[in-house]
Parts: C-alpha cells; sequence; structure tokens
C-alpha cells in the first residue's frame, strides 16, 4: 500500500492551520502542520513533504522567503502560497520561479484542493503511477 502524499502547512495563524488540516486531510492526504517557516525548516518532515501550503505573512520569515530558501538548498517542494494582502508584483514573480498556486483570502476550498492536486501532479516523476 502506498502511504498518502504528505501536505505540509506553515502558517502562524492557528484556526487557519487547524481549517486547512482539516481540508486536506478529509481527501485523505496525509497533514503536518507548523506555526512558523523555521519550525518547518528544521522539522523531520522537510525531505518527505510532497506538497507545501504555506501562509504569506508570517513573523520572522515570511511564505516568500521560505519559499525562496527552499529552492537555494535545492528542495524543490512544489509550494501553494496563500495570503490575505495580496500584491500582484510579488504573485507575478513567485510563479514565474515555480509556484504552483497564490491564492487571496478567503479563497474557496475546491480551488485549494485543485492546486494541491496540481502541485503532486507536478511533483511526481515522469512515469510514477497516480
Amino acid at each position: 500500500m502506498v502511504p498518502a502524499p504528505l501536505i505540509s502547512i506553515v502558517d502562524d495563524d492557528t484556526s487557519v492551520r487547524e481549517a486547512l488540516k482539516a481540508l486536506v486531510k478529509s481527501v485523505g492526504y496525509a497533514v503536518e502542520v507548523f506555526p512558523s517557516a523555521t519550525e518547518f525548516l528544521s522539522s523531520s518532515h522537510l525531505g518527505a513533504t510532497s506538497c507545501l501550503i504555506a501562509d504569506v505573512q508570517m513573523p520572522l520569515m515570511t511564505g516568500v522567503e521560505l519559499y525562496s530558501r527552499l529552492i537555494e538548498a535545492g528542495h524543490l517542494i512544489p509550494t501553494i502560497l496563500i495570503t490575505a494582502y495580496p500584491d500582484h508584483d510579488t504573485i507575478a514573480r513567485i510563479l514565474k520561479d515555480g509556484a504552483v498556486c497564490y491564492l487571496s483570502k478567503p479563497f474557496d476550498d475546491a480551488v485549494l484542493l485543485d492546486c494541491v492536486h496540481s502541485a503532486l501532479e507536478r511533483g511526481r516523476p515522469t512515469g510514477a503511477p497516480p
């Protein structure tokens, strides 16, 4: 039996983190949650993460900074960034850098799940089973 892909969620807002966790788990994925980018980076789940959902506006290290650090370190995790404060320049740059989606809060659950599906498709090696 193939284990469910691991979706890691990084958001400093507990209620958002828990709501996203419940949503993603409801469709059968394994989920780990982190209150900060630094906790995710230092976790044992970094290498096992199949998709990352990260808030843009967080103290100490933003979701955009987290994504940049992952790329610089060679961790090419398909990433979805979410924000309550969309910025068109940031959206354009982060999508150009390879992020899967950049969603403005509030967003529809189905849209987020479509982004997760796209992220997992993007991260699957060529020829791997769905």
